[in-house]
């Protein structure tokens, strides 16, 4: 477990050291208001801070967002905040080197989340 902490940590810290600012257009298809988007390495739950600004992205809006992406690593993890308080939900296996629209879609009933990216 600690070992795994340690990764973590130097995984977020080099690509904190080593970031580029990258954009991408997000289409809200979750059914709920997105008020946080955080990004992590691929199933390290290492959660960098919320890079969405104010408004939040209303079910159905399309919006570019941009964060502080690292160089060190491509796979990464999406966690969304809903602003209705709902519990976040997390999308997984992402490229975010090549990713420049995607639709995230959520059934909460079941948890499952799935995305699209040609939408």
């Amino acid at each position: 477990m600690l070992r795994s902490l340690a990764v973590a940590a130097l995984v977020f810290c080099s690509g904190e050291a080593f970031a580029q600012e990258t954009m991408f257009r997000l289409k809200n298809a979750t059914g709920y208001p997105i008020s946080q988007l955080s990004v992590s390495p691929t199933q390290l739950n290492f959660w960098g801070p919320n890079f969405l600004r104010p408004p939040v992205i209303k079910p159905g809006e399309v919006r570019e967002v941009s964060y502080r992406a690292p160089t060190d690593y491509c796979m990464g993890d999406l966690k969304v905040g809903f602003a209705d308080d709902g519990a976040p939900a997390v999308w997984q296996y992402l490229n975010l080197c090549t990713l420049q629209k995607i639709s995230l879609h959520y059934d909460r009933a079941s948890g499952i989340t799935s995305a699209r990216y040609d939408e």
